[in-house]
C-alpha cells in the first residue's frame, strides 16, 4: 500500500469523528499521520485511540519536532507506546539534536522521519534553497524516511537521486493542494500523504478507494 492518511482536525468535543474515519479505512492505507492540532486538543489520547482501531498500521506523530535533543526526546516519551514514528524538521541539524533523537528512537524500535521540504510555496524560500545541505544532514542521520512535496516533483527526484533507495519518501500535497494521486509515486516517492481530500469527503471510504485506483492507474502508465 502506498497511501498514508493525514488527520489534523476534529470538529467534535471528543475524537470520535477522527477515529470514525480511520476505523473505516485502516485496511486500505499503510499509515495514519496525526497532526499537532489533534495532540493539542486531545493529548496522547488520540494516539492511543488510533492505535486501538488501527493495530496493523503505522501510526505517525507529526509533531514537526525542532528543538535540542533532550526536549525532543522528552516530547516523544509522552506518546509511547502508541506511535511507531515521529516527524522532525531536518534544518535543526545533527549534533545535540537529531543525532540524540535518532539514537533514542532506535533504542526503542521507533522510526524517525525528517522533513526535507514542504508542500507549500514558502518552502521554496528556505528549504529548497538549502536542499543539498538538507540532504547532507539526512545522510548523516539516516532516518527511516523523509517528507518531500508532491507539489514539486523535481524536489522528490533530486532527493531520491541524492539519498538512494533505502530511505523512504513520503509526499504530502495530493488532493486539496492540487496534485493528482500517483504523481509523486511516479517521481520517486514511496508513499503519498492525503488529508483533507479524504477527511472532508462525505464518503471517506469511496474517496480512499478512488485515490488508490488513481495511484495504480498512473503508476501503470508511468512505468511503461
Amino acid at each position: 500500500m502506498t497511501l498514508i492518511v493525514a488527520l489534523d482536525r476534529s470538529s467534535s468535543k471528543n475524537e470520535r469523528d477522527v477515529i470514525g474515519v480511520i476505523s473505516k479505512i485502516c485496511n486500505m492505507v499503510s499509515g495514519v499521520k496525526l497532526g499537532i492540532p489533534l495532540f493539542v486538543k486531545y493529548g496522547a489520547t488520540i494516539a492511543r485511540e488510533a492505535r486501538e482501531v488501527c493495530r496493523n498500521n503505522m501510526i505517525i506523530a507529526d509533531l514537526k519536532l525542532a528543538d535540542i535533543g533532550d526536549i525532543m526526546i522528552s516530547t516523544a516519551e509522552i506518546l509511547l507506546p502508541h506511535v511507531d514514528a515521529f516527524i522532525a524538521h531536518s534544518f535543526i541539524g545533527r549534533e545535540g539534536a537529531l543525532d540524540d533523537l535518532k539514537g533514542y528512537l532506535d533504542s526503542r524500535g521507533l522510526k524517525l522521519i525528517l522533513v526535507a521540504s514542504m508542500s507549500h510555496k514558502g518552502s521554496v524560500e528556505v528549504y529548497d534553497k538549502e536542499i543539498d545541505n538538507i540532504a547532507d544532514v539526512i545522510k548523516g542521520i539516516n532516518p527511516w524516511g523523509i517528507v518531500a512535496p508532491a507539489t514539486r516533483p523535481e524536489v522528490i527526484g533530486r532527493l531520491r537521486e541524492s539519498l538512494g533507495k533505502e530511505i523512504k519518501i513520503l509526499s504530502p500535497g495530493v488532493g486539496v493542494q492540487g496534485v493528482k494521486p500517483g504523481v509523486a509515486l511516479c517521481n520517486g516517492a514511496d508513499f503519498e500523504i492525503v488529508g483533507r481530500y479524504i477527511t472532508n469527503s462525505s464518503n471517506p471510504v469511496e474517496t480512499t478507494k478512488l485515490i488508490i485506483y488513481e495511484q495504480k492507474r498512473r503508476l501503470d502508465r508511468c512505468r511503461k
